[in-house]
């Protein structure tokens, strides 16, 4: 089976997963995109393959506004 039709596999899947869930509970769009999207911050932050490092300007501006914050 070649990738390419791995991909459609999983796609059509994943597809009768959600179509199933979709009829048989009450669950609407958001309640399901917000799921897949757990989900894959879940798989992309679980592996070795992938590493995320923060910006240093964001480092420096999140350090700067949690100073502001502080009420001494």
């Amino acid at each position: 089976m070649t990738i390419n039709d791995q991909t459609d596999q999983l796609l059509f899947e994943l597809q009768s997963v959600l179509n199933r869930f979709t009829s048989e509970y009450d669950l609407n769009h958001a309640t399901i995109i917000g799921c897949i999207e757990i989900l894959k911050i879940d798989y992309l932050t679980s592996g070795d393959e992938i590493e995320f490092e923060a910006d240093q300007d964001l480092l420096d501006q999140i350090d700067d506004e949690s100073d502001d914050n502080l009420p001494f």
